[in-house]
């Protein structure tokens, strides 16, 4: 196979269009099992003083988690765990796999594995999403997966629609361009050395995530198209809150990222895909310098009111999942695995980009929940995210430095 029409396919193969969705009310798989994933981390970090010290199922909560407390038996808060990066390792929240020095480490992340096990069933493999533009919040064979920033665009890319006829030329276009390039790998097969036989083995796994693509978006295509208005911006309840509370609540980038949830919320709802990551970062109201000033006592609190607002955002989400009921007679909560955590911690021992106490909330999925486990400070993620997506189905032993399954 000549080098330009290699280059000429996997052209057509990346450059095609898949923004249309031709969405429906959740129906497929609808068991009660989990069978979704959702990946939130929080950039700037979180003020780990104010996390709880009691443990087990009757832990006293702190006022960083408050807005969490009606939903106490639906997610478990694990604490002490230890992010081994450094202040770069924001990154790899869900990709965390040695010294992030060296990026040829990074495989793949938690959602992308996710997504290879469930992301077959839905058009959209894996939305990922942030707020700001990074180098790279989810990774796959080491390359960092592209991400959307733009809430129109995300809003498209899950519910905008496109004329059929046209969508069905570009697929036959697609397919043929992919049976074509098959074809003449295996041709080239037969003549290539060891060296290039793995290269080729690299080829035809892509060649097979392309023909799944393929498949999902035939699927799609003959569903009925319905219409989901973009989602207006529910203000918070700010009674009885600080002057600094209510600025967050009330400035456009907190309301961007709420925009986000909503949209990824019904993204699940609609069954357009079973795996998201979203990550957000930004210095609204002077956020990440407050982090630097969590020693001082007004630093340190609106460290912890900053965190609230994130719960509060990770509360209405959650709701959403729980109020959404499915054929099962279950809700959509139960089906979704929810792991929101936070790369770094500012407390007033390590200052604004520490790497002791990285917390994260295990919501929904069916697990037991309504408990705090505080781990030994040794431990990291990794453990709680093998648990995790042995959970979801995945038939793995470990997942980058995990040391064994957390028990959740």
């Amino acid at each position: 196979m000549k080098r330009r029409d290699a280059l000429k396919s996997a052209g057509c193969l990346v450059m095609l269009p898949a923004l249309e969705s031709f969405a429906q009310e959740t129906t497929a798989d609808d068991s009660g099992k989990a069978n979704r994933l959702f990946c939130m981390n929080i950039g700037n970090g979180m003020c780990s003083d104010n996390f709880p010290t009691s443990a087990g199922k009757d832990y006293q909560t702190s006022s960083t988690f408050q807005p969490l407390e009606k939903l106490k038996d639906d997610f478990t808060l694990c604490t002490n765990l230890r992010n081994y990066g450094n202040h770069e390792s924001t990154m790899y929240a869900f990709a965390e796999y040695a010294d992030h020095t060296n990026p040829q480490l990074i495989r793949d992340s938690v959602d992308e594995l996710a997504a290879s096990h469930l992301g077959n069933e839905t058009r959209i493999r894996n939305l990922v999403v942030e707020q700001k533009h990074s180098y790279g919040v989810s990774w796959k064979g080491g390359l960092p997966v592209s991400s959307i920033s733009d809430v129109q665009v995300l809003f498209q890319t899950i519910f905008g629609k496109v004329d059929k006829s046209k969508r069905k030329e570009l697929l036959a276009l697609k397919k043929s361009m992919l049976d074509a390039s098959r074809e003449d790998a295996k041709t080239m097969a037969s003549k290539a050395s060891k060296a290039d036989q793995n290269k080729l083995d690299e080829y035809f796994s892509s060649l097979r995530e392309s023909e799944k693509s393929i498949q999902r978006a035939e699927r799609w295509l003959n569903r009925e198209q319905v219409d989901v208005p973009f989602p207006e911006n529910v203000a918070f309840e700010t009674d009885g809150l600080s002057e600094y509370s209510k600025k967050i609540l009330v400035c456009p980038h907190f309301n961007k990222r709420s925009t986000y949830l909503d949209l990824l919320f019904l993204a699940f709802k609609y069954d357009v895909t079973r795996v998201a990551n979203v990550y957000a970062e930004w210095n609204w109201l002077g956020h990440h310098t407050d982090s630097h000033a969590v020693a001082t006592e007004e630093g340190f609190i609106k460290n912890i009111e900053a965190d609230q607002a994130y719960m509060m955002q990770t509360a209405r989400f959650l709701e959403k999942l729980k109020s959404t009921q499915t054929n099962a007679g279950g809700n959509l909560l139960d089906q979704t695995v929810c792991l929101i955590t936070s790369s770094l911690s500012i407390n007033k021992e390590e200052g604004p980009h520490g790497c002791k106490n990285n917390p994260v909330v295990v919501a929904g999925g069916g697990f037991e929940h309504g408990k705090h486990i505080r781990f030994n400070g040794s431990d990291n993620r990794n453990n709680v995210y093998l648990c995790a997506l042995q959970h979801l189905g995945l038939e793995i032993e470990s997942f980058a430095t995990s040391s064994e399954s957390a028990v959740l």
